[in-house]
């Protein structure tokens, strides 16, 4: 029955992984079992029995905690999971997006040392724990918003939540794919800004930088912000692994933002290397007058506003799909109900 379902998947979600398939068959058990005293199997029982074992059983949320045990935590049994998951992700991509940039600065510097490795470790000891702190600290506020929103009124089975339909499912890879990419922009632009650029790679190897280190420093705290604000968005759908208005909504939140810091970033003259084209010439990769060089220059004055442009469309594209999931799931249950 889809009652006994619903309360049963509660319950699960409140628990670690590892016990769930577990509890699960005992949950199953034991209701039917309940059914049988009351003289009705799981296939002949009315809705009204099952509320009744339901009410018996209590609200899923204290049955998690009867099989928990203990109930001091700053990050609880049910998110405990997600919150290793996400820090894992995080850690990786901080050691990875590091030693990229570390491995492609010391091949293409003139004068490699072991002052590079040196800089590469403390960094990479920095970001880990950054983003340790930022992971905790985010777990830590959803555990506590959790703990808030419990509703004081006598809880009732039908306000069991609907087990979510494979439509508005948000696959695990989604949210790790997520994280990944917020992660290596941050390191990125935070410890590896020069390798954006025109590289040349000879005896005499040359990199010459789209960006003005200097003047992007000063945009590095909105980088920061929205990288948090990123992880904390991935890290409540790895925990809920279902579209729901409020992440719908915050993911929504999370794209216009996105588009205001790159169009506040990237509408700034500044942090754009005043002489990348008289550096080209230099290099011996384009030469005053030619077609070439026209080209080029043409596509390097163009970049800025392109690259904004791009940004907004790519966006927007995103919203509409996440708008279009809810707008699909709405449909279905109008549709169920009639």
């Amino acid at each position: 029955m889809d009652l006994i379902n619903r309360y049963i998947y509660a319950v699960t979600q409140k628990l670690p992984e590892s016990q769930r398939a577990d509890i699960e068959k005992e949950l199953h058990g034991l209701i039917e079992d309940m059914l049988e005293d009351r003289g009705a199997g799981v296939g002949i029982a009315s809705t009204e029995d099952v509320e009744k074992v339901l009410l018996e059983l209590g609200p899923p949320g204290d049955m998690a905690a009867r099989y928990r045990g203990r109930e001091r935590y700053l990050i609880g049994p049910g998110l405990i999971d997600s919150y290793w998951s996400v820090l894992r992700i995080v850690l990786y991509s901080v050691a990875v997006a590091l030693g990229i940039a570390y491995m492609v600065d010391f091949f293409t510097s003139s004068d490699p040392n072991a002052e590079k490795l040196l800089e590469y470790l403390v960094s990479l000891l920095s970001v880990a724990i950054h983003g340790f702190a930022w992971v905790t600290v985010i777990f830590a506020y959803i555990e506590y918003r959790g703990a808030r929103q419990v509703s004081k009124d006598a809880w009732q089975p039908s306000d069991l939540p609907v087990i979510p339909e494979p439509a508005v499912r948000i696959k695990p890879i989604e949210s790790v794919l997520g994280i990944l990419f917020s992660v290596l922009f941050f390191v990125l632009f935070t410890f590896s800004i020069d390798l954006i650029g025109v590289h040349r790679f000879d005896e005499n190897s040359i990199a010459i930088p789209v960006f003005d280190q200097a003047a992007f420093a000063k945009y590095l705290p909105l980088i920061w912000l929205l990288t948090a604000f990123s992880i904390f968005n991935e890290a409540r759908k790895l925990i809920t692994r279902k579209w729901t208005p409020q992440i719908a909504v915050m993911h929504v939140i999370f794209n216009v933002a996105s588009v205001i810091v790159a169009v506040i970033l990237f509408s700034d003259m500044t942090i754009w290397n005043p002489i990348f084209m008289d550096q080209l010439v230099q290099a011996g990769l384009v030469t005053p007058g030619n077609e070439s060089y026209d080209l080029v220059k043409s596509i390097w004055d163009r970049s800025r506003d392109g690259l904004i442009y791009v940004i907004v469309i790519i966006t927007l594209i995103d919203t509409v799909s996440v708008l279009m999931k809810r707008f699909r799931r709405k449909e279905g249950n109008t549709a169920l109900t009639k």
